[in-house]
């Protein structure tokens, strides 16, 4: 994992992107990801070093043609190996190659690259959950359902 330290500006260029961006099918959480979902774009850009594209299928582009598409959670704590990286099951069609993970504390002061997988693995290692299910992983005083059907893989599989 590395970790970011949010700057002030990219979080400016990331609120004034969610601004512009509309309500999109399918969105989790009503149009409320959007700035932590543009931080951790901005993460992935500095790590990866591709070049940027921002569509609905991919938003990393590298030399060789291989599509990444970044995945951003939003936390209350730091990150941890056995915490879980979550594609929603409407993304699955998705045309990318790998996914890239990404962490943001909820307050915005920092952000944490958890690492990539291609798509192919992800879906042979990862676990499948239906929609209203209780989250085995998470904590007994902090029961969490998921909001949508989707697959997790632990941050510890991850490159």
């Amino acid at each position: 994992m590395i970790k970011f330290k949010i700057s002030e500006q990219t979080l400016k260029v990331a609120e004034g992107k969610a601004k512009e961006l509309p309500l999109l099918n399918n969105s989790i959480r009503k149009g409320k990801g959007a700035v932590v979902a543009f931080l951790g774009e901005a993460v992935a850009k500095r790590v990866l070093k591709g070049e940027f594209n921002n569509t609905y299928d991919y938003d990393v582009v590298y030399a060789d043609g291989t599509k990444v598409d970044v995945k951003t959670k939003e936390r209350t704590v730091p990150p941890r190996e056995n915490y879980n990286c979550t594609v929603a099951d409407f993304n699955t069609k998705q045309k990318c190659d790998e996914y890239a993970f990404v962490s943001v504390l909820k307050d915005h002061s920092f952000a944490w690259y958890l690492g990539k997988i291609s798509k192919n693995d992800f879906y042979k290692e990862a676990k499948f959950y239906k929609k209203g299910e209780l989250d085995p992983d998470s904590p007994p005083s902090t029961d969490f359902y998921f909001r949508a059907d989707c697959y997790n893989i632990p941050i510890s599989k991850l490159n």
